[in-house]
């Protein structure tokens, strides 16, 4: 770790205003190299890491980077000097640094000024730039509220030689000829090894943790033998008033970013971008939600329960709030500890502290072993069996739920679904007699379509009692009887009528967007019962989402809690590699991605104009529940963190015949 140390401290407090009051602490700091900061081996790098977000600047910068942009700002150019710092490491997922310094040298090595970055614990930060004489001291005005029994006057005496073999640092508070405060560190240093560092955290375990509960205790104490409290001055700066500030502030402060929309909170305060959505907060509650469930999941509760509402273009707030976390790619978007700490405490100051808000009705509640027979029923239950009345508010006349195929702009979402339909059959090369076999047929729309339209005699499975009734009155109603049968069962268990002989084979087998609820587990059982279900020769035709490799394999806590319950997305190149793995020759694979932006807009289109039919037939919740997933869905597949693609693979004969084509004769020019 280079010239980094570990300074073995003893810290000193000393108290002479109204009353008298020592406090003495021994703990540890580091002096650390701003190009060269320590990096302890993989598995112990909680135990210390240095990062922007913990000091003054621009999270998304490097410390080193921060400094030089104070420093410009007061004109100040370093050329590439050496910065050095001392201050608490970020340790066990938190840190509370009441001061660090930074010793600013210019190329030779000659220091050219101090930074002095006080920290209050009121989650703000404060720097003082210093030029100090031979001997490091230094003198600045007061300008920053820190402790609660001073109010911002006076100045500082600092002494603040950059340490070598002993740490040496004295600031006193000088206020009307008296000095109230006093604060030291004195210390020796030690190389900052890896040893070492084990060391002072076996000694000093979450100390910085004790460090910020000591100064809470120590106020209590000084408040008890009598000292004023100075109210906090009334400014930008130092004063958070409103709601809506405050939370701002602990945005900035646990996240590292400005607020992406603008907010407005429970008192009516607002802050944020004036121009876009506005989210409004409606009560203590959401927050509640937050701090027993952090992240997306909480943000869903709280939004399908009402108690945050978004005012304006919902996809617009996406889009913006997504732009932001993009700008943090390394380190992403997450709450550590320390965070979440502040955050209760902030939410504790809002009055938002109490047991955790009952999870939503319309929340996902299965019980059973991932992806036995029973939890995928329950789980196919939970989102297809809604009603069919309601999806029939949602997608065209046949009822398809995939992504349809859009041959030209413009093109209606019926005649794009029925273009996708069109397009499997003839991926199928389906001609009158065969038989064609659609594992989760959904309502229907393949199987009547081919039969219709190709003559084939088709057969489709389902777990969906609501979708079984529906298909069944189609059928009658369209007099296919004779070509169109549907049964209520899981795919293994028609697996083993195929593997019994009890099923005859099939001339082509489609899977519409089915695999994603399969698992990962049972998808070779999947992809196997498919290759059995096929004569030699035979077609597949798979449609299925895909995720991009940093993607959740569920979609996200709101989409698994809400939506699609156990769901399962893979990589496109995952996929592939099942299939063929099964026995197939996969022998094209089209991505829809863009289909399927379009589908749901359509999709969207149509859900909004019966928005109020939607809330009488489902309740508000399931309404809210249906506009969150349709918004983030598609803007998932237009900024690619998910996708859809068609497989078409064939069943080979033993000596390898597929009786495929050379060309793609599916493919035709776009209709104009």
């Amino acid at each position: 770790m280079s010239g980094n140390r570990i300074y073995e401290v003893s810290v000193g407090h000393v108290r002479n205003d109204v009353v008298r009051h020592d406090i003495r602490h021994r703990t540890y700091q580091w002096f650390v190299d701003l190009d060269d900061l320590p990096r302890l081996p993989r598995g112990l790098g909680w135990l210390a890491r240095f990062q922007s977000r913990d000091h003054v600047g621009d999270p998304a910068l490097t410390l080193r980077q921060n400094v030089d942009a104070y420093l410009a700002e007061n004109g100040i150019d370093l050329l590439g000097g050496r910065v050095t710092m001392l201050t608490n490491a970020r340790s066990a997922g938190y840190v509370f640094n009441p001061l660090s310094v930074y010793w600013c040298h210019d190329p030779a090595g000659a220091l050219v000024c101090v930074v002095a970055e006080v920290h209050n614990t009121y989650g703000q930060r404060h720097r003082y730039l210093l030029f100090p004489d031979d001997a490091g001291r230094a003198e600045t005005e007061k300008q920053f509220y820190v402790s609660p029994f001073y109010p911002v006057d006076g100045f500082y005496r600092m002494s603040v030689p950059e340490p070598a073999e002993q740490l040496a640092v004295t600031i006193t508070l000088h206020r009307e000829g008296q000095r109230p405060f006093t604060a030291s560190v004195r210390g020796t240093a030690r190389p900052a090894t890896t040893a070492a560092a084990l060391r002072v955290a076996v000694r000093h375990p979450l100390e910085t943790w004790l460090v910020r509960a000591l100064i809470t205790v120590h106020g209590i104490r000084l408040w008890r033998k009598g000292l004023p409290v100075q109210p906090r001055p009334n400014s930008e700066d130092n004063m958070k008033r409103t709601v809506a500030d405050r939370l701002a502030a602990l945005i900035k402060r646990c996240v590292g970013i400005d607020l992406p929309v603008r907010l407005r909170a429970w008192d009516g305060s607002e802050a944020g971008p004036a121009d876009g959505p506005v989210l409004v907060i409606k009560s203590r509650r959401a927050l509640r939600r937050l701090l027993w469930a952090p992240g997306e999941l909480g943000l869903a509760r709280a939004y399908v329960t009402g108690d945050i509402d978004v005012e304006g273009d919902l996809a617009a707030g996406f889009r913006q709030a997504w732009s932001v976390a993009r700008q943090r790619p390394e380190t992403g978007i997450k709450l550590g500890p320390g965070d979440l700490a502040r955050a209760a405490l902030a939410a504790a100051r809002l009055g938002a502290i109490g047991l955790p808000p009952k999870a939503p009705a319309t929340e996902a509640k299965l019980s059973g072993g991932l992806h036995s027979r029973l939890r995928d029923r329950k789980a196919i239950s939970h989102h297809y069996d809604l009603s069919n009345d309601f999806y029939q508010l949602l997608l065209d006349p046949n009822m398809a739920y995939s992504s349809a195929y859009y041959e030209y702009p413009g093109q209606s979402l019926v005649e794009a679904q029925d273009a996708k339909l069109d397009l499997i059959c003839r991926k199928l090369d389906l001609k009158p007699g065969m038989r064609l076999l659609d594992i989760g047929c959904g309502w229907g729309s393949l199987i009547v379509y081919a039969a219709k339209h190709y003559g084939v005699s088709a057969v489709g499975i389902t777990l969906s009692a609501q979708q079984r009734d529906h298909i069944g009155k189609r059928i009658a109603d369209e007099g296919l009887q004779d070509l169109v049968s549907v049964r209520l069962q899981d795919y293994r268990e028609f697996g083993e009528l195929v593997r019994s002989g009890a099923e005859a084979p099939f001339d082509a087998v489609s899977s519409i967007e089915m695999g994603e609820h399969v698992g990962e587990e049972q998808y070779p059982t999947y992809t196997g019962i498919m290759f059995d279900a096929l004569k030699p020769t035979g077609r597949l035709l798979l449609q299925q989402m895909s995720r991009r490799m940093d993607s959740a394999p569920g979609g996200g806590a709101f989409i698994e809690s809400y939506i699609a319950p156990d769901m399962h997305m893979r990589p496109l190149w995952h996929t592939v590699e099942l299939v063929q793995n099964a026995g197939f020759e996969v022998r094209d694979v089209e991505a829809m991605r863009e289909h399927y932006v379009t589908t749901v807009e359509d999709w969207i289109a149509t859900f909004e104009s019966n928005y109020a039919k939607v809330v009488a037939m489902v309740g508000e919740e399931t309404a809210r529940v249906w506009r969150l997933y349709l918004v983030g869905g598609a803007l998932s597949f237009e900024e690619g963190r998910m996708g859809v693609d068609q497989f078409l693979a064939v069943k080979p004969t033993s000596v390898g015949e597929s009786a495929m084509p050379p060309m793609r004769p599916w493919a035709r020019p776009a209709a104009q």
